[in-house]
């Protein structure tokens, strides 16, 4: 690794702390080498055997010879500490919208009667799946999420780390009870910090009934002072889409009312146009930091550590060889 690999230690931490107290067992066996254990020795018949054996040689320098082990276990330690360096944050511009989405994971939403590649899957499947490319696509709109079902919480506020955002969308699975208005509640507030920019709700659900949480109707009523538009998507069966429920009806006035659009969807094809539509919104201007992941330095002391060892091995069996 050359100089300019080199990491900067302006900003070190170490993700086990703990480990650091091994470092003081070390002095202690350096103490107590040679005091507990019995030490080597040769019987000669006079000491004279040995007078030429006593001149100092280039092999004397072996009594350093435990050093290099004990430097090597010092830098194995601190290794296992695991030092990190801090990448820092970096603030990038870009033209985006703000984004958040509010998707049904209803008991409803496992109800298979999409097609994907020949296949049948649920809707929670499918919506994941379209919303997930949707997001690979547009890398300069800061996206968050809010899932519901009986209730509603926020996945993620509006980030532009979407390869996260994605990890989050992955976990979620279908429960019960249908509560979109908390869900596009908790939404809103999560877009007030977007002053002066464009800020979307888009709403995915296949709303059967809406049976938990605050009316979507009295929810729109509150954002629409707030400049933000709902789009609503609604996810029904192909036999459903000449039928006008009350649910569907609910659902267009609420993204009326907030100036949005309402689209029924029944596959994939549906779901790709209605955001091809978002897309052609006002892009605006913003800035964000977005925080670096942590660098780290364990094999920057492991690898001399195993030098150490294996050059202490190599002197010890050849120029600084003792008798046995």
């Amino acid at each position: 690794m050359s100089a300019m690999d080199l990491p900067s230690l302006d900003k070190l931490r170490f993700e086990s702390p703990l480990m650091l107290w091994l470092l003081l067992l070390l002095p202690l066996w350096m103490w107590l080498r040679g005091r507990v254990a019995p030490v080597a020795a040769v019987r000669f018949s006079s000491n004279l055997l040995l007078a030429e054996a006593s001149r100092k040689t280039k092999r004397s320098w072996g009594r350093f010879l435990p050093m290099f082990r004990y430097v090597a276990l010092a830098l194995a330690i601190v290794a296992l500490a695991r030092p990190q360096v801090d990448k820092g944050t970096s603030t990038r511009e870009a033209q985006g919208i703000n984004i958040m989405f509010v998707l049904d994971f209803s008991g409803t939403m496992k109800t298979k009667d999409f097609m994907l590649e020949g296949k049948r899957v649920s809707r929670a499947g499918a919506m994941k799946r379209v919303v997930a490319e949707f997001i690979k696509a547009r890398p300069d709109d800061r996206m968050g999420a809010v899932f519901f079902d009986r209730g509603a919480h926020l996945i993620s506020p509006l980030t532009l780390d979407h390869e996260w955002l994605q990890q989050q969308l992955a976990l979620e699975e279908p429960t019960g009870g249908t509560a979109p208005g908390s869900g596009m509640l908790i939404a809103a507030e999560a877009l007030l910090p977007a002053k002066n920019q464009t800020k979307v709700i888009v709403t995915v659900t296949d709303a059967d009934q809406v049976n938990e949480g605050a009316h979507p109707e009295e929810v729109a009523k509150v954002i629409a002072p707030m400049g933000i538009k709902n789009h609503v998507i609604q996810m029904i069966d192909r036999s459903q889409v000449s039928r006008t429920s009350a649910s569907g009806e609910l659902l267009q006035a609420v993204a009326r009312a907030t100036g949005g659009q309402f689209f029924k969807v029944t596959d994939y094809a549906g779901l790709r146009n209605v955001y091809r539509q978002i897309d052609q919104l006002e892009k605006t201007p913003f800035k964000e930091k977005k925080q670096q992941l942590w660098r780290e330095l364990m094999e920057w002391l492991m690898w001399p550590a195993v030098g150490l060892l294996l050059l202490e091995f190599i002197l010890g069996r050849t120029v600084w060889r003792k008798l046995p």
